[in-house]
């Protein structure tokens, strides 16, 4: 069963990294490259404290819910990618068995810990669950990191092969494969490097404390399933004939073995990696694994004195959150992508995986991983930052490969009609309004079939009297859609002349859906526009 389970692991990775791979433009969804990120056990629990419903949209994630009281934490053992990578560098770093780790096993509770606090957080709409789901801090370290840096060195070692003389074809080959498949676009440049690298390294790093230090002690998903699996019906047995040896006990992975009773199976840890009875020696052989009708319980490691301590940081978080000062400059500049649901109900759904990131960096490029701008909430999730990229105008990619539809999947026609803010001009910036001198880049750019951006022609009179026409130009509010390419492609140097906030942001819900766009009311912005 264990090369079983390695196979599945491998093929449930290498299918998250395919599905990875193709997030870009242009997109086919007859595969959806969010599937494997509906796994998470932890969508569809936090999507009904938010939203009172079971979504069928989480059809993956509910399957496992309803499998693991039968059969443990699979998911843990057989799927979850981040565990699969933490198997690799367990390897790699040589992690310590149970004999050596065993003070480890007093941080156990930490998950129970953690995911009562983000239950608690999630009722009253603090939504940070999300950062620490298993699935979400994969695709987020594969989006801003990993991928990124994979490319940008192998990019440059095949490049510097081509200078090779007998290596020029095969090099050349690989490189055509490479770009057609790998990264047709250009290198990634990311914000929220630092932190997401951090965070991530750091969850590696602790496979020298010991072996899955993650998935042991902190994983809000492995405390969940851990709950639903103290009764499951598949167990492990073991035989009269066990010499209790010990040797299942100290290569166990989640340490559910103790190593003073080897019968017993601690079945809130278990993940089904069955190393258990590969360890144990032939001769012996007195490991199995059965269905029972009458299961014994494992207790929950967690005692009520934590779940107070639980609530008690919970309800601390919640008024840490509600007495910081909300900064009106700095909210008006979260520009969320087009279709987005409305600010509270998009935080409570976001679930920070940065796949709308990763996609719209293959067209546009304007979406990337926030800071904090408030508290935690804001944390990673998708901002529009116009002077490093713009939304196409003809791509809706991001509604399209969002797991829980907090980005709605709106049709083409629709997305071109929906606003994700409005561009304003600095007037102490761009170049007509600051040196009386042309400037028409914006204007050539504006993607909207009758130009967002206008000109009003005026008589200019220098210093020394000579006269010449030149063109203010104004945004017409009911025509601009914020996709801020006019930003991007400022010529400016630094800050650009106009920029994009989200005033008149279209934020939808999915009854919107099927209603036609609301007409907008008649602009007045050429009268307000110039300042003369």
């Amino acid at each position: 069963m264990r090369s079983t389970r390695r196979i599945i692991q491998v093929l449930f990775f290498l299918f998250f990294i395919v599905l990875f791979i193709k997030a870009r433009y242009p997109y086919s969804n007859a595969l959806p490259s969010d599937i494997m990120l509906r796994f998470s056990p932890l969508v569809p629990v936090f999507d009904f404290i938010a939203n009172f419903r079971i979504s069928l949209l989480f059809w993956p994630a509910l399957i496992i819910l309803l499998l693991t009281p039968l059969l443990g934490r699979f998911f843990c053992g057989w799927i979850c990618p981040l565990g699969t990578t933490l198997d690799g560098v367990s390897h790699l770093v040589n992690s310590p068995d149970n004999r050596k780790s065993i003070d480890a096993k007093k941080w156990r509770s930490a998950k129970f810990i953690l995911l009562v606090g983000f239950v608690i957080l999630a009722i009253f709409s603090v939504p940070v669950w999300g950062h620490f789901d298993p699935l979400s801090i994969f695709n987020r370290a594969l989006t801003v990191v990993l991928y990124p840096v994979f490319t940008l060195f192998s990019e440059s070692t095949l490049q510097a092969l081509t200078h090779i003389r007998f290596m020029e074809e095969p090099v050349f080959a690989m490189f055509d494969f490479f770009k057609s498949w790998i990264m047709p676009e250009d290198q990634a440049q990311m914000q929220q490097v630092f932190w997401i690298a951090l965070l991530f390294g750091g969850i590696l790093a602790l496979e020298k404390v010991t072996r899955r230090f993650w998935c042991r002690n902190l994983c809000p998903a492995g405390a969940l399933l851990g709950f639903l699996s103290q009764f499951r019906f598949y167990e492990r047995l073991v035989a009269d004939s066990c010499p209790q040896c010990g040797k299942c006990a100290r290569e166990c992975k989640m340490n559910a073995i103790p190593e003073d009773d080897a019968t017993f199976t601690n079945k809130v840890e278990c993940i089904e990696c069955f190393n258990c009875g590969v360890t144990c020696p032939p001769k012996i052989d007195a490991i199995t694994y059965r269905w029972r009708w009458k299961p014994y319980h494992s207790a929950v490691d967690y005692s009520r004195r934590q779940f107070l301590g639980s609530a008690v940081g919970g309800v601390g978080a919640i008024g840490l959150a509600s007495i910081g000062l909300h900064n009106k400059k700095a909210q008006a500049r979260v520009i969320r992508p087009p279709g987005s649901l409305p600010e509270n109900e998009f935080l409570d759904q976001c679930i920070r995986c940065m796949e709308c990131v990763r996609i719209c960096q293959s067209n546009g490029r304007c979406l990337q991983a926030s800071g904090v701008t408030e508290n935690l909430e804001d944390l990673w999730t998708p901002v529009g930052e116009m002077r490093t990229g713009y939304c196409e105008f003809n791509c809706n990619l991001c509604g399209e490969v969002c797991p829980t539809e907090a980005i709605l999947p709106l049709p083409l026609e629709r997305k071109k009609q929906t606003a994700m803010g409005l561009a304003y001009f600095d007037k102490d910036l761009c170049i007509p309004y600051a040196k009386d001198e042309d400037c028409i880049v914006c204007e050539e750019h504006c993607p909207t079939p009758d130009k967002a951006i206008k000109f009003d022609e005026k008589e200019y009179i220098a210093p020394d009297g000579s006269r010449r026409m030149v063109k203010y130009p104004y945004v017409d509010e009911n025509l601009c859609i914020g996709c801020g390419i006019c930003e991007y492609k400022c010529p400016l140097k630094g800050e650009a002349g106009i920029y994009v906030t989200n005033e008149k942001e279209d934020r939808l819900t999915k009854e919107d859906l099927v209603k036609p766009p609301a007409p907008k009311s008649k602009s007045k912005s050429q009268e307000n526009a110039l300042p003369y």
